[in-house]
């Protein structure tokens, strides 16, 4: 068979073929993955801290890449009920309720580049239920907070705020860099702003430099601290819009020379210690 660099190709409902490039799956996903710090807030939920997202955000996000709603994407429930939830016992053991949630299953169609596609998730709201103080609540907003969380849900499958679903915002390296990113775009001196993150980023460069290469006195500590720098100096980075791997290389060329300073003053020490050895050796 005679070698062909002709790429894949796959049919299209209309019957047709359209040549697929594999390097473009993720083209809607980079496109939509980062979240400004403006879109997101920290929330409790049970007495676990999470990352939580605002639904306005990601419908903006979505018609951006698609169009209008009802035109360019769109959703249509499939189900809806109420599920019944945690039994409620009473002073002495006996049941005198239950909790209920509220639970539907959502389809998002949306249309990218002239093709359909479909993503289907449950959302789940906590309708009635016992607050921790002990009394009964029933959240009238149950059935527009369960379509809103498998909006949310389906568009992440698609990439939208993806880095909030991965937990990167837990992370405060990742943070600081998203509120950099924020900032930036928000700035009435946009130059100005980045210029700023800029110098701030170069002064920790060489803060970081001048401890791995100067002040630290064992190697393995050296290789240990580098790699905590080294962990950080991507976002920081991105924080300045700076090329990461011109970082990178500062830190892991701070790294080596710090290492070869260490050997070159302990083999010092050495000959110092022998030298003194061998004059007390004379001397006697």
């Amino acid at each position: 068979m005679t070698p062909t660099s002709e790429k894949p190709r796959i049919r299209v409902p209309s019957g047709r073929y359209r040549v697929v490039d594999s390097a473009d799956h993720l083209e809607l996903w980079r496109q939509v993955d980062k979240t400004p710090t403006t879109a997101v807030k920290e929330a409790n939920v049970d007495g676990q801290k999470i990352t939580s997202l605002d639904g306005m955000y990601v419908i903006e996000q979505a018609t951006k890449m698609f169009g209008p709603i009802g035109i360019g994407w769109g959703t249509r429930i499939e189900e809806e009920r109420f599920d019944i939830g945690a039994p409620i016992l009473g002073n002495k053991g006996e049941l005198i309720a239950h909790e209920q949630t509220h639970t539907i299953r959502l389809t998002l169609w949306y249309r990218w580049h002239g093709e359909r596609g479909e993503v289907t998730q449950y959302g789940h709201t906590r309708a009635v239920y016992r607050t921790g103080v002990g009394k009964w609540k029933t959240d009238g907003e149950a059935p527009k907070k369960s379509t809103t969380d498998a909006m949310k849900k389906c568009l992440s499958l698609l990439g939208f705020a993806a880095d909030v679903y991965y937990g990167k915002f837990d992370k405060q390296d990742y943070k600081e860099a998203q509120q950099a990113a924020t900032a930036i775009r928000v700035a009435e001196d946009a130059d100005a702003e980045i210029e700023r993150y800029k110098s701030e980023y170069r002064d920790w460069l060489k803060r970081e430099a001048d401890t791995l290469r100067n002040k630290i006195p064992h190697p393995n500590s050296i290789k240990l601290a580098s790699d905590r720098v080294l962990q950080r100096a991507a976002d920081k980075a991105r924080m300045a819009g700076m090329e990461p791997d011109d970082g990178r290389n500062v830190i892991i060329k701070a790294r080596d020379e710090g290492i070869a300073r260490v050997y070159a003053e302990q083999e010092k020490a050495k000959q110092e210690q022998s030298q003194q050895q061998q004059e007390v050796t004379q001397n006697d």
